[in-house]
Order: structure tokens, then C-alpha cells, then sequence
């Protein structure tokens, strides 16, 4: 069975769509499910991945993000956001004894955060929201 990839700008006129009638999305994989949905009025054959459509929602103006997790290693290091894949930033704090720690991580893109403990994505709630008038 052969598929069609929509470009960015159609995916994401599905997504404003989608959203401007949902307002809020519970998960992830409805959001795929409406928005598969809605790209297949126009043609029967365009295909979607779920974590493309998360990374096209992040970066659109119309989309909030909720970021639901739960404890994961503790030992595991990492560099990336698993979200949004943007480098995190470390948040550093000085001991008494003059050292400095890392006491949490933090994505500047998308808002994800974790501490000591890891905190590992398990679902997101998509949030319509309306661009304010200057």
C-alpha cells in the first residue's frame, strides 16, 4: 500500500482545525487519530507520524502543551529533551562548600523539566489557544 507525506503547512492547517473545533486533546494519539482524520479529506493516501505532529505542535503559536510524567532512572544522564529534542539547560545551585551542583534540567523550547529523580514523558494534553490582539 503506497502513502503520500503532506508538507508541514498541511499538517498544521489539519492540526489549526482540529484544535479550533477540540479546543483540548487529551492524548497524543487522538490528536494523530483527528488530525489522520482531517489530512484524509483532502487525500486518502497522506500518512502521519504521532512524534512529527507533536514536534509541529510545538513549535506552532496555537498549541500548549500539558507534559504528563512518571519517575524513571535515576542514574540515566541526559542531553536532550525527550520531548522536543532541544539541548536542555542545566539550573545550577552553590554548596556551602563553595562547589557547584546541577540540581534540575530544563527545556527553554518546550517546557519540560526534570530533577534528581527523571522524569520520563508518558502523555500530552494538547490546549487550543488563541493568539492575542496587539
Amino acid at each position: 500500500m503506497s502513502y503520500s507525506i503532506p508538507s508541514d503547512e498541511q499538517v498544521t492547517s489539519a492540526l489549526r482545525r482540529v484544535m479550533n473545533k477540540a479546543r483540548i486533546v487529551q492524548s497524543q494519539r487522538v490528536l494523530h487519530e483527528l488530525v489522520l482524520d482531517e489530512l484524509q479529506q483532502k487525500n486518502k493516501s497522506f500518512r502521519v507520524t504521532p512524534k512529527r505532529l507533536r514536534l509541529l505542535a510545538l513549535n506552532q503559536g496555537f498549541v500548549d502543551v500539558e507534559i504528563h510524567s512518571r519517575e524513571g532512572d535515576p542514574k540515566k544522564t541526559l542531553h536532550r529533551c525527550p520531548v522536543c529534542h532541544h539541548q536542555l539547560k542545566r539550573v545550577r545551585n552553590l554548596t556551602i562548600w563553595g562547589g557547584v551542583v546541577t540540581i534540575e534540567l530544563r527545556c527553554p523550547h518546550c517546557g519540560y523539566w526534570t530533577g534528581k529523580k527523571k522524569r520520563i514523558p508518558t502523555r500530552y494534553v494538547f490546549h487550543y489557544v488563541k493568539k492575542k490582539k496587539s
